[in-house]
Formats: structure tokens, sequence, C-alpha cells
């Protein structure tokens, strides 16, 4: 069976129009500044709120994956990013379902782990990223909370 790849387009489909209604400025697949190994950094998102700009990179897992292994590498570059390139704040977006046996449902082992905040026992990077659900950072938009 193939994978999914198309979950990114499906977030975007649920994402920009909200952040449309709420009246945000964005701009999609935007490169940032380099990584330490020269490589581009391009995020998913950037956000333009009234006196700053914030970052927002997705990941997306509904079936078994390496996506949450990537997760801490994915805060490293985001915390660094927002320090050498003057952004607020980024937001990591966590989205897809959590495995769960009992339902036979696949997905996610570690994102509550990860949401807990107990990743900042390992990575110091409370205060430039938030960790967050897709629907909590929809909600977030909502209340036009960025």
């Amino acid at each position: 069976m193939s994978r999914d790849t198309s979950t990114g387009k499906v977030f975007e489909q649920i994402v920009l129009p909200a952040l449309d209604h709420a009246g945000y400025r964005y701009q999609t697949q935007v490169y940032i500044g380099d990584k330490p190994n020269n490589r581009k950094h391009i995020v998913d998102l950037v956000i333009e709120a009234i006196d700053h700009k914030i970052i927002v990179s997705k990941k997306w897992q509904q079936s078994g994956g390496t996506a949450e292994e990537k997760i801490p590498f994915e805060v490293i570059m985001l915390a660094r990013a927002c320090q050498e390139f003057n952004y607020k704040k980024a937001y990591l977006v966590l989205g897809g379902t959590d495995h769960n046996i009992k339902t036979s449902t696949q997905g996610w082992t570690l994102r509550q782990w990860y949401l807990s905040g107990e990743l900042q026992d390992w990575i110091d990077y409370q205060q430039w990223v938030e960790i967050i659900t897709s629907d909590a950072f929809i909600a977030k938009i909502n209340r036009r909370e960025l």
C-alpha cells in the first residue's frame, strides 16, 4: 500500500480559510534562511500578525511511520530560526491520529508526550516554540490569538 502524502494539502484546506476568515496575512512554503548544514529552511507557513511574524510547521501522522521521530530536530530548527531570523514564535502543529491498540487506530505513539511539554527536559525551546494539536491551532486562529 502506498503512503498518502496529500495530508498536507488537507491541512492547508482547513487552516488557510481559517486564517483568511480571521484576517491574517500569510505565505506558504517560505524560505526563512539556511539551516546549520547550509540547506534551505523552508517552513509550511509564515503568518503576519500586527507587529510580528510567526512560523508554522506541520507534521501529520495517521499510520505507522517516522514523523514523530523527527520532532526534536524540528523543534531545534524552529527555535533557532526564531532566534536568528527574528520571528516572535513558531508553532509545531501535530495533526493526525494517536496509535490506539483497543480501536486498532494507527498513528502517533509519542504525540501526547510531545504535547505534555516533557520534551523541555531535553531541549530548551518553550520560549520560542509551541507544540500544539491541529484543532487547538485552528481554535487559536479563530480567537485571533496568534
